[in-house]
Order: structure tokens, then sequence, then C-alpha cells
């Protein structure tokens, strides 16, 4: 079972990247660096000051999701589509998906079946899903899309469950989530301002 954002204002948030990483020192020098583990994604979310409608929709929202049981589809709140395409969120380039060809070294993927022109440029976000599970990825070195085709360099590293075939999404980009449990809170306030933390998980 997945559910959805509640339908309220957000502040604006960005979805930040968290990194497992074990360093050696050598007295005050930094000698190796060993990832331990996949990097991440974890969003702070904070409304804006709520309505008593908009109060209603959250305190149901948190009903099923603060204790971390259920999936959240996260979207952007804030850059919903790439750089390319600001002020023209119809245009059909983005309007289409793809669909994932192959990765290479966990880092570069090809993508099949999108428009001609696609332009994607490095700090772009797009999404892929195959079946139930979705991942997020950040353009790092973009490309221009030609023959239905374009090849991107991107972090993080494409997880194991999204394989080949999975639809590549440019515009409005989602990723499962869920709620860390405990960071849910909406304070006694008029007009409150409801806060929770999100979390990347594979479905």
């Amino acid at each position: 079972m997945t559910i959805n954002l509640p339908a309220v204002r957000f502040q604006l948030t960005r979805p930040a990247l968290v990194d497992s990483v074990s360093v050696d020192r050598a007295g005050e020098r930094y000698i190796g660096f060993m990832d331990y583990a996949d990097s991440y994604w974890q969003m702070p979310m904070r409304t804006r000051p709520l309505e008593a409608s908009e109060l209603m929709l959250v305190q149901a929202f948190g009903a099923q999701a603060r204790l971390g049981k259920v999936t959240v589809v996260w979207r952007p709140v804030d850059i919903c589509l790439p750089q390319a395409y600001w002020g023209n969120p119809g245009a059909a380039a983005i309007a289409d998906d793809g669909n994932l060809v192959s990765v290479t070294n966990g880092f570069t993927v090809a993508i099949n079946g999108v428009v001609n022109g696609l332009t994607l440029m490095p700090g772009d976000l797009f999404s892929l899903q195959k079946a139930a599970y979705r991942s997020l990825h950040r353009v790092v070195v973009g490309a221009v899309a030609a023959a239905g085709a374009i090849g991107l360099t991107v972090e993080p590293a494409i997880p194991g469950y999204i394989t080949a075939g999975a639809i590549a999404k440019f515009l409005n980009p989602e990723l499962n989530c869920r709620v860390v449990p405990g960071s849910f809170a909406i304070p006694d306030d008029h007009k409150p301002v409801a806060a929770f933390t999100l979390v990347e998980v594979p479905k």
C-alpha cells in the first residue's frame, strides 16, 4: 500500500543524500575513505501554516504514516522539472517517460524511448520505477537525447532492484519513502506548522 503526501502547501524543501562513509586518520590527516552502506535520500518536511481544513488532512495523513508502516510517494515541492524546461512544464520532451536500457558501473545509465532533444543538465532530478520499486537520481553529467536515447551519469548509484525496463520519469519524479517514527509533530498553535521527516525505502 502506498499513499501520497497530503494536499496542503509545503515549505520549500530539497532532498538530501545521506552518505555512510568511514574515514581512516593519521594524526590530523585523513588518509582513507570507505563507503560502508549505500547512500539514501532524506527529506525534512514542513508545511506552511495550516488552515483548519488543511490540518484535518495532515492529521489523517499522520494517522496513516507516522509510525513508518506505510510507504509515502514523495514528489518535489519546489523544482519538479529539468532546468531546460523551467517555465514550460507542458513541454513534450518531459511529458513522455523513457525506459531504462542499461546501467554501467552503477552510475551511468542508458535510457531510450525519449523525445529527441530532451535536455538534462547537471543537478536535474529524475526517477526510475520498476514494479513497486522507485529510486531518485541527480544528473552529474548531462546530455541531449538523439535517436530516441540519452546517456547520463548520475548519483546515487542505481540500486539492484531497478533493472532494465524501469520507467524513467523526468516531470514530477517520485520516490518511495516512509515517515521516520517520532518525527511527526503538530504544535498546538493557531494555524500550526506540521513537521515530519521522510526517509527513502525501496518500496
